[in-house]
């Protein structure tokens, strides 16, 4: 009797050990990706994938690493703990906007970018979903003429101020806008852009700002040309970041950016533009896909990574950011956000 009890928990043990070569083979796949992601960051199309579902990668790990002190497994608790040091600050960041100051007075304004989906047949939906956000500024991509048509027609009463390039498929852009605009005497260099980026000037309460319209290259293609992408895309965000080092006018960056906030080119613009939802966003404000999609004929879920963007230059203060209204027909939901002319706490 005394010889069986031993026997059963060295069995029981290894049952354990067992159970749990699938997480150790897990842990050492997020060992491996970490490291390449520091080292190489998005230089791949597999890699710039795989950065795209940084939260789903890591969200098993807390599970792991509390299944693992439950059974005891000392070394699972180990690598874990040594992967959550890097991983942890990369799972709550979608969800921790950073805090600012109080504000002094102002006028505000709000501005909404909407990628609208090139093929999208329903212009009823699109300005239904413009008034209910009720935005004072308009950026669009994939701005088709069905689409510009009914933006002329619907809503020229309530913004009679209209910049629209509309084109069948999806290189079309447009920006409709309460307060007075004008084309400015200037662009953005490069030629892969997904329709030509839109620099337009407007008279906003406070002052006048500078909008950049942009719809940045996407990642999916034949292999060798979504490796190429990720260069391209970084050179976009470069050519972006010049634009604002160089502008002397409040900026606005809308549009939609094809890469989420794990990507190099999300970080190449935030050395000198501010992502608003970091700011003033709640939650982790997925914009796509919205469910329609599938890959391999697998119906891919719905609002996954967050890749359209309202970026402001440091002489605008963002005093909310939220998800947009979705038409119920493309890919992307909008986001809104309220502005004013001027730094916090000045």
């Amino acid at each position: 009797m005394q010889s069986v009890q031993p026997q059963y928990r060295q069995n029981h043990r290894c049952l354990v050990n067992l159970l749990f070569l699938p997480a150790i083979a897990y842990l050492l796949f997020i060992a491996v990706w970490l490291a390449m992601r520091m080292v190489y960051e998005d230089r791949w199309w597999w890699l710039f994938v795989l950065n795209a579902g940084t939260l789903y990668l890591l969200l098993p790990l807390p599970f792991v690493l509390l299944a693992a002190l439950i059974a005891r497994q000392p070394f699972v608790i180990a690598f874990s703990v040594l992967l959550l040091v890097p991983g942890a600050p990369l799972l709550a960041a979608p969800w921790m906007p950073s805090i600012t100051p109080g504000f002094i007075a102002r006028s505000e304004f709000t501005v909404m970018t909407f990628n609208i989906n090139g093929g999208n047949d329903r212009p009823d939906r699109v300005i239904a979903a413009i008034r209910q956000a009720r935005p004072d500024i308009v950026a669009m991509q994939e701005l088709n003429p069905d689409i510009a048509a009914a933006l002329e027609r619907d809503l020229k009463n309530d913004y009679p101020y209209q910049a629209l390039d509309p084109q069948w498929g999806v290189t079309g852009m447009g920006v409709i806008s309460r307060f007075p605009l004008r084309r400015a005497d200037a662009q953005l260099p490069g030629d892969s852009w997904i329709g030509d980026p839109q620099v337009v000037e407007i008279d906003v309460p406070g002052g006048m700002v500078t909008l950049l319209n942009v719809h940045a290259i996407p990642p999916f293609g034949p292999r060798d040309w979504m490796t190429w992408s990720v260069g391209e895309r970084e050179r976009q965000a470069e050519a972006i970041a010049s634009f604002a080092r160089d502008h002397r006018k409040p900026l606005i960056v809308a549009g939609d950016m094809n890469a989420t906030p794990f990507h190099r080119a999300y970080r190449i613009l935030g050395r000198e533009v501010i992502d608003v939802w970091r700011k003033k966003g709640g939650g982790a404000g997925f914009t796509w896909p919205s469910g329609e999609q599938r890959l391999m004929g697998i119906p891919i879920p719905a609002w996954l990574v967050r890749i359209d963007y309202v970026f402001i230059s440091n002489d605008l203060t963002c005093t909310d950011a939220s998800v947009g209204p979705w038409d119920g027909v493309s890919d992307h939901r909008a986001v809104v956000a309220t502005l004013f002319v001027g730094k916090t706490g000045e």
